[in-house]
């Protein structure tokens, strides 16, 4: 197998924690680890483990089948690799000298828990196999040199202890345990990280080694397990075959649940599964891997996708009354992030919020849950009339206008300091379609529940938002007014309530076919335009300077292709989901892929958004 450091696989563990790296298994990011544990009450995560080197030792010649970088040095252990494939779980396959290794990989749902089986298939040799444990101890979002960290050794249980709160611990089925002194795997490179401007160079501590001996001819099961925190500390199992087991039937229910019958329809729903996560509060869908956390907007926007279409209704259920208790001021937070703080600087998550409860309802006819979450919607409508934080109000003309030109509420969020690439205040062009949606939405409600709702914006809003209409398509915002083709006006088009006529919406379309699709998705910008931005790379301030000034976007496939089923408009492209679950993670759809040809996999590996698209795609 040739090296592909550009492909990627996930394994979450349904807290927020993960495993991730390339298919090769050279950490080519910060983020990349074996086991990045949730810790804490705001379940903030660490790199715990950065994964095990492996090696096989043959009539005393040792082959390393690792893969790693340093600066002017590259461990080649990808030239034993013959194959690696994802159905739910990782697996990879090796040939060293035709001694033969089967390793597979899972998470334990719910725990900050990693198991690895290596079944090794010796030849006419005895062989060795040994894993030595590359450990650290930090926030993902950083990268540092560790510290020596502790260990303490009990019968075949190695801890690890990683400060005053929390120990590694780690086991194998069989095996001697052979302690390092003061040993450290010096200056592991992330060339990913380089290229994004950052600090790209750490050491790890290695604590030791495990080494199982596999007599000539014979094939030997391996079980690792590595936990932050077992419950049974030192009593841990080495039950890495029966967690494999557990995470492969869990999988297995939600697609029969969801009735998948095809290899991909499999696919997306384990992807779906990789973004549903718990945490103190309830549940939630974590945005993107490897650095997002759960933000609202993303999460009801991926609503319908993730958890209706899945028939995941119950913790659609409980995602709904997560965010409910987070409302304040009428808003839904935009962030809730791994220090529990959250930000609510979002015009439209509150709206989408209730365009989410109208799914639900739609899908599950729950009148009683719906009457229990009336209040928190009003609430909502209420503070958009009368005005909320950040300047968030209704006008005169019945539409919402929002911030300053210091200040990014919409979805195209970008800021650098005190810079805003994509200034949109004012009144943006998918918020109103969305408040219009809204009040429909509460009206439809107020019928169903019977409960009084004033409705008199309805027209006015209606009427007013012909402001936007322009020679073609509409405006990007008004007041201060944008020309600019961008893809948000396809949601005047898309939601439950449309807020243009067939005719309008035809131009509409016919303008984003033209300016802005792509068969990745759309364009955030037509490539005409001064602004345009044909590549997502560089230093940070390059790479959110283009962030949405022409970046691709597969989420955005969602409003163009629902627009078109709705007026019964063909549509012009649509996506190739199996290519997509092909290219930036295996299984899994990445945020956004650069706006020309070709156009690389880029932004999150993984992200809920695009796997949601896909799934409502599949439905139609």
């Amino acid at each position: 197998m040739k090296i592909d450091i550009k492909k990627n696989g996930l394994s979450p563990i349904g807290i927020g924690g993960y495993a991730m790296s390339t298919i090769n298994g050279m950490n080519t990011r910060k983020y990349h680890a074996l086991l990045v544990a949730a810790l804490g009450e705001n379940f903030e995560r660490y790199m715990v483990l950065s994964k095990i080197n492996e090696e096989i030792e043959i009539n005393k010649s040792v082959y390393s089948f690792s893969t790693n970088e340093c600066p002017n040095y590259l461990e080649k252990g990808y030239k034993f690799e013959q194959s690696f494939v994802k159905e739910f779980l990782p697996e990879f396959y090796y040939n060293i000298h035709g001694v033969e290794v089967l390793k597979k990989i899972a998470m334990a749902h719910g725990e900050n828990k990693v198991a690895i089986t290596y079944i090794v298939k010796s030849n006419n040799n005895n062989v060795k196999l040994k894993l030595s444990p590359i450990v650290n101890f930090r926030n993902i979002h950083q990268v540092k040199s560790t510290f020596y960290l502790n260990q303490e050794k009990k019968d075949s249980i190695v801890k690890v202890g990683l400060n005053s709160k929390n120990n590694l611990f780690m086991k194998v089925s069989e095996g001697n345990y052979f302690e390092y002194y003061n040993t450290y795997y010096q200056n592991m490179f992330y060339r990913e990280e380089k290229a994004r401007g950052f600090e790209c160079t750490e050491s790890h501590f290695m604590p030791g080694y495990f080494e199982i001996e596999i007599e000539k001819n014979e094939e030997k099961v391996i079980e690792f397990v590595a936990s932050v925190n077992d419950k049974l500390e030192f009593n841990m199992k080495s039950n890495a075959l029966q967690i494999i087991k557990s995470e492969e039937t869990r999988l297995e229910k939600w697609c029969k649940i969801y009735g998948a019958q095809s290899n991909l329809e499999k696919t997306l729903v384990t992807a779906a599964d990789n973004f549903i996560i718990e945490k103190n509060y309830g549940k939630t869908i974590i945005a993107g891997y490897p650095w997002f956390s759960d933000w609202g907007r993303d999460t009801f926007i991926a609503f319908e996708g993730l958890l209706l279409k899945t028939n995941r209704f119950n913790d659609a259920k409980g995602i709904l009354k997560s965010f409910s208790k987070h409302i304040k001021d009428g808003l839904v937070p935009n962030l809730i992030d791994e220090n529990g703080g959250q930000s609510y600087n979002s015009v439209d998550a509150s709206l989408w919020y209730i365009d989410a409860m109208y799914k639900y309802y739609q899908y599950t006819n729950d009148k009683d849950f719906i009457k229990e979450l009336y209040p928190k919607m009003i609430e909502i409508i209420e503070a958009y009339k009368k005005g909320t934080k950040f300047g968030i109000k209704m006008d005169k003309d019945g539409l919402i206008t929002a911030g300053d030109n210091t200040t990014q509420l919409t979805w195209m969020d970008a800021k650098i300091g005190s810079f805003i690439p994509t200034p949109r205040f004012g009144k943006a062009v998918e918020v109103n379609s969305l408040w219009y949606n809204a009040l429909n939405i509460m009206r439809s409600f107020s019928t169903i529940l019977n409960i009084d709702f004033d409705i008199v914006e309805l027209e006015k809003v209606r009427e007013s938002f012909k402001k936007f209409y322009a020679a073609r398509g509409l405006y990007d915002t008004i007041e201060p007014e944008s020309k600019k083709v961008r893809p948000n006006q396809v949601f005047a088009v898309s939601l439950s309530f449309p807020i243009v006529d067939n005719e309008k919406a035809n131009e509409l379309l016919e303008l984003i076919e033209e300016k802005l699709l792509t068969n990745k998705g759309l364009k955030t910008l037509s490539a005409d335009d001064d602004d345009y931005k044909s590549r997502y790379e560089g230093d940070s301030f390059s790479r959110d300077s283009s962030y949405h000034q022409g970046t691709v976007w597969p989420w955005l496939f969602m409003g163009y292709l629902e627009a078109c089923y709705k007026i019964r408009r063909t549509p012009k492209l649509e996506p190739n989901i199996e290519e997509m679950l092909k290219e930036g993670c295996i299984g899994n759809i990445c945020e956004i892929y650069d706006a020309d040809e070709p156009r690389r996999p880029n932004g999150a590996l993984a992200q809920a958004w695009s796997i949601a698209m896909a799934i409502l795609y599949r439905g139609h």
